[in-house]
């Protein structure tokens, strides 16, 4: 369902951009402001300065010469996306190891201490075309991971990552805490926010830790989850890539100005096996 997904994205993202006259390239500059130009990515380290202390995880730039206070944690590129080039170390043996790797990169990896919490969520969002009006869309997934593992590099490409659908099941006042949370981070017209907690009653209370902020191509996970028919998720595809249209035609001209698209597709391959 992958593949028919990421098509329908498309077609109906430039059927909506034809519509409303809209630049269908800008969509990459809709999180432009938080693109680090010198370094030509979206900063894993930047995206740490807009996390709230209380749900930041502690994060560095590996070196086998300043291991941890405690294991396991999680080495990954400064950009990457969909869990590429993420590797788990268990130890100190472990996380020495990985310098064979970092030395034959050109791309920078930092170490990310492992979450606390039993179950992991993702929260897609697009921003209303009004700045001071309400949140357009917004989605929550539970992510399992059917292997059991204590530590899972869950993603699209790992065949034991199940993704559900839980956003009916909140209720309205239980989204709105949500959302009031996601917008302490930054202001974001597009994101998908990876979480950990003790379960949806630790997310709704804020006891959770941020894991990751995605801005790239941040698909909503509502549409790979198997509890969604696939004409729902036609109709959730239509709804959010109508208003990501609408969202880039709010773009100045004038502050289009780094080739974003360009920059992340060859950081991607410096990071794809």
């Amino acid at each position: 369902m992958n593949t028919p997904v990421r098509i329908w994205l498309v077609v109906w993202y430039l059927w909506a951009c034809i519509r409303y006259r809209a630049i269908p390239w800008h969509y990459f500059q809709l999180n432009r402001r938080y693109f680090n130009a010198r370094k030509g990515l979206f900063s894993k380290l930047d995206m740490d300065r807009l996390i709230p202390s209380s749900w930041r995880l502690h994060q560095y730039y590996y070196h086998p010469d300043t291991p941890p206070a405690r294991y396991p944690v999680f080495i990954k590129p400064e950009w990457g996306q969909n869990a590429n080039g993420i590797i788990l170390a268990k130890n100190l043996e472990e996380y020495r190891v990985f310098q064979s790797i970092a030395r034959s990169s050109d791309l920078p990896f930092i170490v990310q201490e492992a979450a606390p919490g039993n179950q992991e969520f993702e929260i897609y969002f697009l921003r209303s075309t009004i700045p001071s009006g309400a949140w357009h869309f917004l989605s929550i997934t539970r992510v399992t991971n059917t292997c059991r593992m204590r530590h899972p590099i869950n993603s699209i490409h790992n065949p034991c990552t199940v993704y559900e659908d839980i956003t009916p099941s909140i209720s309205p006042a239980g989204l709105v805490t949500i959302q009031g949370f996601m917008s302490q981070l930054a202001p974001f017209p597009m994101a998908r926010v990876g979480v950990k907690a003790d379960g949806l009653s630790g997310l709704l209370a804020g006891r959770f830790h941020v894991v990751e902020i995605n801005l790239f191509l941040p698909m909503p996970l509502v549409l790979l989850s198997k509890n969604v028919p696939w004409e729902k998720k036609k109709q959730i595809i239509r709804h959010t890539m109508s208003h990501a249209a609408r969202l880039v035609k709010t773009i100045p001209r004038s502050e289009v100005r780094e080739w974003i698209f360009f920059k992340k597709i060859t950081a991607h391959y410096k990071v794809t096996p």
